[in-house]
């Protein structure tokens, strides 16, 4: 089987997007603190709390990270975000220009992609490491990609970005399109680059958590099994 994962590392301190909370780890209990109650060969165990923005790390957004009667994360099917996917790789683009339908079309005919109804499409956008200098103003997707996703029967969308939407684009386009239909958003998946197939199989579940607008996800690409 081989594995590729898509997933950003989890670490204290962690600022997934400039204006979010950054990641908070610290120590809940200790092996020294808890050895006491112990009795040997148990010398006591270690346990830590983190604590982080539903939308940290790669993650999926909930249609209710937008829409107040959206689905909350745990009421999203596991199956909707699992599945057949395909890679359409935009990174040779300017970073200072949007992806556009026109541009995702073009990659689409150039690679000989196919696009069935119920796929999960990722977009490379970017051509360096996960938030290298220039990241958070590398250009997401214009509108017109959102139109694009619809049409082609998408059941969900991921990029290597912290935002779908152009970070600018206040209307957010992309995420109303999208979530308002229930076609899923993934944000910030990293190593896009380690893929050697368009097509892949798919597996990023979020943590069963009441009530949320988002959850982080372990992203991974399985390309043989």
């Amino acid at each position: 089987m081989k594995i590729v994962d898509l997933s950003v590392l989890l670490y204290d301190g962690l600022v997934s997007f400039p204006s979010h909370p950054k990641m908070v780890v610290m120590d809940y209990e200790t092996k020294a603190k808890s050895k006491a109650r112990y009795i040997p060969p148990c010398e006591g165990f270690n346990s830590k709390i983190f604590m982080m923005s539903d939308h940290g790390g790669t993650h999926l957004d909930a249609p209710y990270h937008f829409f107040d009667d959206g689905l909350t994360i745990e009421e999203i099917p596991l199956e909707a975000v699992m599945g057949e996917a395909v890679l359409i790789d935009v990174s040779d683009k300017d970073p200072d220009q949007p992806v556009t339908r026109e541009m995702v079309e073009a990659k689409v005919k150039e690679k000989q992609l196919v696009i069935k109804e119920g796929d999960i499409v990722f977009f490379r956008c970017w051509p360096k490491e996960w938030q290298a200098e220039g990241f958070f103003d590398c250009k997401a997707l214009d509108g017109s990609v959102g139109d694009w996703v619809i049409e082609n029967k998408v059941k969900a969308i991921g990029l290597d970005l912290p935002n779908a939407d152009i970070n600018e684009n206040m209307r957010r386009d992309v995420h109303l399109k999208l979530l308002g239909r229930n076609i899923l958003i993934m944000e910030n998946v990293v190593h896009l680059d380690q893929l050697t197939k368009d097509r892949f199989y798919f597996i990023g579940t979020p943590l069963n958590l009441k009530g949320m607008t988002g959850s982080p996800i372990r992203a991974i690409a399985i390309e043989e099994w």
